[in-house]
């Protein structure tokens, strides 16, 4: 019966496995963060399809609730693809003030009247 010998080139061989499966897993981390935003314009599920509408083509951005009676918005997102402006930013966007940022006038101005 022959025996194999563990060389220390298989050592560095496994040890480098080992390193590169470590990364790959660490890769793949989820940083999952939930922020309220303040969005006063906000009173009706009418209002809140809209953003809804523009954050659903935003990769990062998990899930959202709405607080008609605070007018705020709960997102949760991966922190690793989006930061808080940038979910303030599409809210803007889609003509709603969002925190301390005033969406474009002429976006503002094709809401529906109980969402201006």
């Amino acid at each position: 019966m022959s025996r194999r010998k563990f060389t220390p080139n298989a050592a560095l061989l496994a040890a480098c496995a080992v390193a590169a499966a470590l990364l790959v897993a660490g890769c793949f981390r989820q940083d999952r963060r939930t922020i309220v935003v303040a969005v006063p314009q906000m009173a009706s599920p009418a209002c809140y399809a809209i953003i809804q509408d523009a954050m659903k083509s935003v990769e990062g951005i998990e899930s959202s609730r709405p607080d008609y009676a605070n007018r705020t918005l709960e997102v949760t997102f991966n922190g690793l693809r989006l930061g808080i402006k940038n979910i303030e930013f599409v809210i803007a966007g889609a003509g709603f003030k969002a925190n301390e940022i005033d969406p474009p006038e002429e976006v503002r101005a094709r809401l529906p009247e109980e969402c201006r």
